[in-house]
């Protein structure tokens, strides 16, 4: 009883979908033979790829020895913050924005040990940008997987659609950063920390990725994902280990749980007398059930996926489970009074972000 306590505190989101899923499956039990048929199998083979694919960069160590060189060129907490906010937004465009924080995230609290300065205020701002950064492709995170089949579009027809909102919030952000940090000189400690680095890891992940975003235009994932497992197993079976299993598992539960409640004729009723645009119907739902099973349940009532992919990733800034990426950057940390500093800033750009996108693109 003890570690299922210590599971359900450490794995809060997919505790509470996995309790919808065992309440639905009470009241549904005629459904239980449809759940596979429920499941977007598509999306959740391209996601297993990326996740083992990402891991292996990550685990490789390449980005943050690069990124500790780049440090001892910068001079100032602006300048830093900068660089932590760009390096983000650009790792989050080809890995998924929850694997992308496992390098940034680490990267800075290590800086932290040799800095005198006190940037965990950066680790906000780095969970912003790697939504913002994600965005732009259909690999950047698992709601725009999902858009993307859905959408029926190519991949580079899907990065052309998003380029205008990714470049908007993007200058928001950059605004919005020099606003809050200032420019006061970074001050080095004594201290250092040492980082291995696994070169032929990295090489076969990236030479991987390019292979696998070739392959995933050409639908033909799922036959190269036994190759994938069993390259890992040979380069290095530590990373199949450290893959996020679980943020699969919860995507399954998700699509069968969002399936249910998407028949259930009360909700539906509910959802289609409100009288707001699909964008700003999207950008709400993800600050009450995240943007990821929000994308889900939406697309249940419009295929508008325009809309629905600019509300869900502009919804992905402001409460803190409108993202499993916002999540994923404060449990890191593990600072109880971060959770409101993280709120003070990410509301504050959501509101900013979300009125432009609508002025700009829905008006």
């Amino acid at each position: 009883m003890l570690k299922i306590a210590k599971f359900m505190a450490k794995e809060k989101m997919l505790t509470a979908f996995l309790f919808i899923f065992i309440l639905l499956t009470i009241v549904y039990p005629e459904k239980v033979k449809e759940y596979p048929y429920f499941v977007d199998w598509k999306t959740i083979l391209t996601l297993a790829g990326l996740l083992v694919i990402s891991t292996g960069i990550k685990e490789s160590g390449y980005f943050y020895h690069a990124s500790r060189q780049i440090l001892v060129k910068l001079k100032t907490e602006r300048a830093l913050v900068l660089f932590l906010i760009f390096l983000s937004a650009l790792l989050s465009t080809f890995l998924t924005n929850d694997v992308c924080l496992f390098i940034v995230v680490p990267l800075t609290l290590a800086l932290q040990k040799i800095l005198r300065n006190n940037i965990i205020k950066m680790v906000i701002f780095e969970a912003i940008a790697v939504n913002v950064g994600s965005l732009l492709t259909p690999i950047g995170n698992p709601q725009n997987l999902f858009l993307w089949h859905s959408w029926g579009i190519s991949f580079i027809s899907f990065i052309m659609e998003m380029l205008p909102l990714f470049l908007l919030l993007l200058f928001l952000l950059v605004i919005f950063t020099l606003f809050v940090f200032s420019d006061s000189r970074l001050e080095f400690s004594e201290n250092g920390c040492r980082n291995e680095i696994k070169k032929d890891l990295f090489i076969a992940s990236s030479f991987l990725m390019v292979v696998y975003l070739v392959v995933l235009q050409l639908e033909w994932a799922a036959y190269l994902l036994p190759g994938i497992f069993a390259l890992y197993l040979f380069l290095d079976k530590n990373v199949l280990s450290k893959v996020d299993w679980l943020l699969l598992f919860m995507f399954v539960i998700i699509f069968i749980d969002f399936h249910l409640i998407a028949k259930i004729e009360l909700i539906s009723n509910v959802v289609n007398s409100f009288d707001l645009s699909v964008f700003l119907f999207s950008l709400l739902s993800s600050q009450i059930m995240s943007n990821v099973p929000a994308s889900i349940f939406i697309s249940k009532f419009s295929s508008n996926w325009f809309a629905i992919a600019y509300g869900v990733n502009v919804g992905g800034n402001g409460v803190i489970i409108a993202s499993f990426a916002n999540v994923i950057a404060l449990r890191m940390i593990k600072n109880g009074k971060i959770w409101l500093t993280f709120h003070k800033y990410s509301l504050a750009y959501l509101l900013m972000s979300g009125l432009a996108t609508y002025a700009i693109f829905f008006l």
